[in-house]
């Protein structure tokens, strides 16, 4: 299977091939009509895959029409192509040549502009010196004055961060004590609940006595069975 090469396009051979043979080796369909444009084989008629590379896999020449060229002819067709690969490689690296070269020249323009606007800068405070509307001293204030305000800015800043730091930690001790709070709340509940089932046992136990001593004293026939009788009816109740 060989490659398919660069075409070009020519009216009087061009289109599907008609005939269902031959066909293209990985797809079995039938080839289309190309004509070469690249190397000494330029000019070459071929049936070619017509499936495009950007949608799939290209099985490359299928069939060529034409037979090789004479040599002769070969040689006469790869000298031009040989000057036009030449020539192309020559326009790439004098575009990269240039491209540096004018990437170099911006740097350096950038640079002097930034160094003739802090020249500008400079040469104008030396005027506003001479001139006198700057005087030394309300400059060294104007400095004082910056350096002071830095260092408020700062203190501040710091203050704040004191600030909120107690007031996390405030949060923090808080968090902990309704922690605590709630912990003692269930260990509290927890221990009366105990307490009360514990009761509540031993009333079940002094019922239980008291309900034997009642049967036992009516079979005996002791007391009066209707105030007996009144306070079985209290306990079952």
């Amino acid at each position: 299977m060989q490659e398919t090469p660069d075409t070009t396009v020519e009216p009087l051979f061009c289109g599907q091939l008609e005939l269902s043979k031959p066909t293209c080796i990985m797809h079995h369909m039938r080839p289309i009509k190309c004509v070469a444009f690249e190397g000494t084989l330029t000019g070459r008629r071929f049936y070619g895959c017509p499936v495009p590379q950007s949608e799939g896999v290209n099985c490359g020449v299928t069939e060529w029409v034409d037979k090789p060229w004479h040599p002769i002819l070969q040689n006469c067709l790869s000298r031009p192509w040989d000057m036009y690969h030449e020539q192309n490689c020559g326009r790439v690296v004098d575009k990269q040549k240039y491209e540096k070269h004018l990437a170099k020249l911006k740097t350096e323009n950038d640079k002097l502009c930034i160094e003739y606007t802090k020249l500008v800068q400079d040469v104008s405070k030396m005027f506003d010196w001479q001139d006198g509307r700057v005087d030394h001293m309300d400059y060294q204030k104007a400095v004082e004055g910056e350096e002071f305000e830095k260092k408020n800015n700062k203190e501040v800043e710091e203050s704040a961060r004191l600030e909120v730091q107690m007031e996390k930690l405030k949060l923090a001790k808080e968090q902990r004590c309704i922690l605590q709070s709630q912990a003692d709340i269930i260990k509290n509940t927890r221990k009366a609940k105990k307490e009360v089932e514990q009761k509540r046992d031993l009333l079940k136990i002094e019922k239980a006595k008291l309900e034997h001593v009642v049967n036992e004293l009516l079979k005996d026939g002791h007391a009066s069975k209707e105030k007996l009788e009144k306070i079985k009816a209290i306990l079952d109740s």
